[in-house]
């Protein structure tokens, strides 16, 4: 469960992608609560599912996806808690036995999908799940500053400290305290988004590439992944490194609170709209958020938090004090184009994603781009354990 924040400027662990570019409603639960279907109410969700809806060609083809689940869940202390939500707690045994019950089904599972109904408990989160979507970004970028290139993209500095608080205290399991250190030892907060885009980095080597528009630089930050694109042809992927530890806020949420944008209209293709039509207001709003983000170059591909890469429309970002990084979801999450139910697999985290937030990958590419920003919705998620 989430536990009252010890310290001001503690932000929840983790985020190999930061959040969706949807997803700007905020008024959720404090806490999610589950409650168990019976078979046949699980027997109707499994009628929905279709393989190709996820871009598989059969279920068979989830299997090197639940295989890297398998890898992550199975180097845990089997008997730890992978997560507690009021009565039901759930070890990393139980999300690893649910994991190869899963893979042992695949080969029966296209033609008979209610087999998932009979091998599984189905917990459902009662009041649904709010979705957004991410997707892998791209933009062209240059290696040194020139002519349009002006915009920074920053690796991790040699002075951010993390310290993860579960290992002093049990109960602070999931929370981190990002710092640096300052005059005579003293723990600071490290610098927010403003301070960083007025030069606190700036001539110390820490430029990794430089891109066109801050928009861009921003939004990949806000994906947390992506691909860049080279002046001299090269395409490298460019993946998150850490973070300033600084309270992440949404500015899709920021500007239908003060009436910019229409709260129904709230995605990432409007914030962009609005934002190149208003230059003289972008750097002011975009500083709202004090989140700011540290990339390194890697080989092409989004990789989550498990540190292995992930499947569209199989991969789901979560909050993982409420629900098991690694574990079997089934969802149905309202797309732009219509309704999907499907299963996924939680393998990443995000600074934005708390509570009953659920992100679902999209992919790469402008069709990604344009689905993952437009999914911003209710919808319904059953945590599956096996029986």
């Amino acid at each position: 469960m989430h536990l009252r924040n010890p310290f001001g400027w503690v932000a929840p662990l983790g985020l190999a992608l930061l959040c969706g570019c949807a997803g700007y409603t905020s008024t959720m639960p404090d806490m999610p609560m589950f409650s168990e279907i019976g078979t046949t109410a699980a027997s109707a969700v499994t009628r929905q599912l279709d393989p190709a809806a996820q871009g598989l060609p059969s279920w068979h083809a989830l299997a090197p996806a639940i295989q890297r689940s398998l890898a992550y869940v199975s180097a845990k202390v089997q008997d730890d808690v992978a997560v507690a939500q009021g009565e039901l707690v759930v070890t990393w045994k139980d999300v690893r036995a649910t994991l190869t019950r899963l893979e042992s089904l695949l080969p029966t599972l296209d033609r008979d999908p209610s087999v998932l109904a009979r091998e599984f408990r189905w917990l459902r989160l009662t009041d649904g799940a709010h979705f957004s979507g991410y997707y892998e970004a791209e933009c062209n970028a240059s290696r040194t500053r020139s002519g349009a290139f002006r915009y920074p993209v920053y690796r991790r500095p040699a002075d951010l400290r993390t310290a993860r608080l579960g290992a002093f205290n049990p109960e602070w399991l999931g929370w981190r305290l990002v710092y640096r250190m300052g005059p005579e030892n003293a723990l600071l907060p490290y610098y927010t988004r403003a301070e960083i885009e007025a030069g606190a980095l700036a001539g110390k080597g820490l430029e990794l590439v430089w891109v066109k528009d801050p928009v861009d630089a921003y939004f990949l930050q806000v994906q947390g992944s992506g691909r860049i694109r080279l002046t001299d042809g090269t395409v490298t992927g460019i993946q998150y490194d850490g973070d300033n530890g600084r309270p992440y806020r949404s500015i899709g949420g920021i500007m239908a609170d003060e009436g910019l944008l229409d709260s129904d209209d709230v995605n990432m293709q409007s914030i962009r709209a609005w934002l190149a039509a208003h230059p003289d207001r972008r750097d002011a709003i975009l500083r709202r958020n004090e989140r700011y983000v540290f990339f390194r170059l890697a080989p092409p591909g989004p990789t989550g938090a498990l540190g292995s890469p992930l499947t569209p429309r199989v991969s789901l970002a979560v909050d993982r004090t409420s629900f098991p990084l690694g574990g079997v979801i089934a969802f149905r999450a309202p797309l732009p184009s219509g309704p999907l139910t499907g299963i996924g697999l939680a393998q990443d985290t995000g600074g934005a994603i708390k509570n009953l937030r659920l992100d679902l990958f999209c992919g790469n590419g402008q069709e990604a781009g344009e689905t993952a920003g437009r999914i911003n919705a209710q919808g319904e998620a059953w945590l599956l354990l096996a029986r």
